[in-house]
């Protein structure tokens, strides 16, 4: 193996170097090298391959969300129903998603709530936004003008606000 002058082995001939040790030593290319105490250290997973970053088991009957740590949120998904996914170790189930407004890491925790319940809230929040595109369509904009401001507004007496859905 050769060394560059400050005494570094390339990347490339150290990766050659640990994959021969590695088959030597019988670890395969699948099932990861030996570590210490005989343990087996996971497989190489390449960097750059297209993959899911937030992909995680599911859990049958139970919806399982991402959550950001931001201020109060985490503590609103409990209150709406959802419990945190712990890993094998009892640990919250996490991972680091971007860089928080503070400049520090953002960091995303897993949460499951029962697939009920999650179905219960969809219906709910369909409903609402059902009822929100009701009240464009007969010009009563919620926050909108009332009274004589709202004579302004142009709504189509026979039709109304008329919205079409494009198909693509």
């Amino acid at each position: 193996m050769s060394e560059d002058t400050r005494g570094r082995v390339p990347l490339n001939e150290a990766a050659r170097s640990r994959a021969a040790q590695g088959a030597a030593s019988g670890g395969g290319a699948g099932g990861g090298a030996p570590g210490a105490a005989g343990r087996r250290v996971p497989s190489r997973r390449p960097f750059g391959l297209r993959e899911q970053k937030l992909a995680y088991p599911d859990r049958q009957g139970y919806h399982r969300h991402w959550f950001n740590d931001e201020p109060g949120r985490i503590a609103r998904a409990g209150d709406a129903g959802y419990a945190q996914v712990m890993d094998e170790s009892g640990k919250p189930v996490s991972m680091t998603v971007g860089v928080a407004r503070g400049g520090g890491a953002q960091i995303a925790y897993l949460m499951e709530i029962p697939a009920e319940w999650y179905r219960e809230d969809m219906a709910a929040q369909e409903s609402g936004h059902r009822e929100l595109m009701d009240q464009i369509r007969e010009g009563r904009v919620p926050g909108g003008p009332t009274g004589a401001d709202r004579q302004a507004q142009y709504v189509p007496r026979d039709v109304g606000i008329s919205i079409r859905e494009e198909r693509r």
